[in-house]
């Protein structure tokens, strides 16, 4: 899967005109190895895939500048991320030492 996903980074360029495609690329891959392959964070990877899409795509269309898109890929991951974090802190029962106890 990372050299798929390798390939997609250096066949498509982060540049208008590429940028849709290397995102469409890189889920296909995703998806193609699955959530074995993936990991835990399988589904928030494919959300990540899917909205970096869409920023390529508006990086292609001319929305964003290649700039805007790259702050728009880090927003979109951060939150992702945060989001993750806090879904998997509240699903986590909090541990107890009861080593120090006995």
């Amino acid at each position: 899967m990372h050299a798929a996903v390798s390939g997609c980074f250096s066949k498509y360029p982060f540049a208008k005109g590429t940028a849709s495609q290397r995102f469409t690329c890189i889920y296909q891959a995703h998806t193609q190895y699955g959530s074995a392959a993936l990991g835990a964070q399988s589904r928030l990877l494919l959300q990540i895939d899917l909205a970096s899409l869409i920023v390529g795509q508006d990086v292609d269309s001319g929305v964003l500048t290649q700039e805007e898109g790259r702050t728009a890929l880090r927003w979109v991951t951060e939150k992702a991320f945060s989001q993750a974090s806090r879904n998997s802190r509240l699903t986590v029962a909090p541990q107890t030492s009861d080593a120090a106890h006995q």
